[in-house]
């Protein structure tokens, strides 16, 4: 609280990711300066949504362990069924996004081309790990926004790809979109 402050917001805890609506606490000069910052950059949220955050925060918290059950049960869809497709995901401990290693046989080829191949040979986007700097490289982020039966639609895909990657890095070569 003397050196730091903490930055937190409404989107996925309570559904309402887009909405803009956090907060910020710890110490008070740091506070105050963000504070006056953002006022000069816009003028507050709609009246609406700032008084659906007040009733999210002030209501009702079982809708809050529901929310964290969905994604639980979406993260553990996407890691078994991924593993079954031939792709080791590490399950996220607590994250609507998982962070996944590139399969082995693109891992020469980066996250940018994986990412890029994965969605034009099997219908399934992510997120290429470099997009986030350096240290992204050679993962893909992964949002668990799409329902089970999504994510186990994609892992069928994800494993005809797999299976099909020397074919498919090849063309990426030969046509030169590729290493």
């Amino acid at each position: 609280k003397d050196i730091a402050v903490e930055v937190n917001s409404l989107s996925k805890t309570y559904a309402m990711a887009g909405w803009r609506v956090g907060m910020v606490v710890g110490n008070a000069r740091i506070c105050a300066a963000l504070a006056r910052v953002k006022s000069y950059l816009d003028y507050g949220a709609y009246t609406p949504i700032q008084v659906a955050a007040a009733a999210a925060l002030n209501g009702p918290q079982d809708c809050v362990e529901e929310i964290r059950g969905i994604y639980k049960g979406r993260r553990d869809t996407l890691v078994e069924s991924m593993k079954r497709a031939g792709w080791d995901i590490p399950a996220p401990p607590a994250s609507m996004f998982a962070w996944a290693p590139l399969p082995e046989a693109f891992r020469e080829a980066g996250s940018m081309l994986f990412s890029k191949l994965l969605i034009e040979e099997a219908g399934v986007a992510v997120a290429p790990g470099v997009a986030f700097g350096e240290y992204g490289e050679g993962y893909v982020r992964i949002g668990l926004v799409e329902n089970e039966n999504r994510i186990r639609q994609a892992a069928r895909n994800v494993r005809r790809f797999l299976a099909n990657a020397e074919e498919i890095l090849g063309r990426a070569h030969n046509t030169g979109t590729g290493l």
